[in-house]
C-alpha cells in the first residue's frame, strides 16, 4: 500500500513539472496589414537591409542569430512559392528581434512537496501557499514585409515567447525555425468572411 502511494505522489508530481515546461514554451502570434493589399501577387523578396548591416544596431541579433533568423524566412517562403530575387523583387523584407526582461507575479501560488518515511515512520505532503513573483526574458521577433516600388510596409508578423539567454546553439535555432514558422503561418493574411 506504502508503495502504491508512492508511486501516486511520484506521478502526480511527474504530471505537474511536465505541465510547468510545456506552460513555459508557448508561442504567442499575431500580424497586421494593409487592407486591399494583393498579397498573392507577390512571388519574390529580396531583404531591406544588408544582413551585415543589422548588427550594429541591434545588439540581440549575433550574426549568428541573424543567419538562422534569415535562413527559416527564406525556406519558410520558398515553401510558399516566394523566392528570393535580387531583380525586380515584389517585396522587401525587414526582421527585429527584441528581448526584454520581464516580472510575472500572482498573488498566491502553490508549492507541493512529499517525501517518504522510513524505519516505520509515514511519509507527508506539505501544501503551501505564497506569492510567486519570478523574472524571465522574453524574446519577440518581428517579419516585415514592403512593396519594392514605394517602400510601403504592408504586412507585419510578430511571435513572442520567453526564452533563455543561454540556451545551446541548436535549441536557439530549432526555437528560432518554430517562430518563423508560426509567424508565416499567417500569411497571407485572410479577410474577414474569406474561407
Amino acid at each position: 500500500m506504502d508503495k502504491t502511494l508512492d508511486m501516486r505522489v511520484q506521478a502526480f508530481f511527474i504530471f505537474l513539472v511536465i505541465t510547468a515546461v510545456a506552460g513555459c514554451s508557448g508561442i504567442t502570434v499575431s500580424q497586421d496589414y494593409e487592407k486591399g493589399v494583393d498579397f498573392a501577387a507577390f512571388k519574390t523578396f529580396t531583404w531591406k537591409v544588408e544582413p551585415d548591416a543589422k548588427q550594429d544596431d541591434e545588439p540581440e541579433l549575433s550574426p549568428l542569430v541573424a543567419t538562422r533568423v534569415r535562413n527559416a524566412i527564406e525556406r519558410e517562403l520558398d515553401a510558399r512559392g516566394i523566392v528570393y530575387s535580387e531583380i525586380s523583387p515584389d517585396i522587401q523584407i525587414d526582421y527585429n528581434l527584441k528581448v526584454e526582461s520581464k516580472i510575472s507575479s500572482s498573488n498566491v501560488g502553490t508549492t507541493i512537496g512529499f517525501g517518504t518515511g522510513g524505519y516505520g515512520h509515514v511519509g507527508g505532503v506539505v501544501i503551501s501557499t505564497a506569492p510567486d513573483i519570478r523574472q524571465y526574458d522574453e524574446g519577440t521577433l518581428f517579419i516585415d514585409f514592403y512593396t519594392s516600388n514605394d517602400l510601403k510596409l504592408v504586412w507585419r508578423g510578430i511571435s513572442s515567447q520567453v526564452i533563455d539567454k543561454h540556451d545551446e546553439p541548436d535549441r536557439v535555432t530549432q526555437q528560432i525555425n518554430l517562430n518563423v514558422q508560426k509567424i508565416l503561418e499567417q500569411f497571407p493574411p485572410k479577410e474577414k468572411g474569406a474561407r
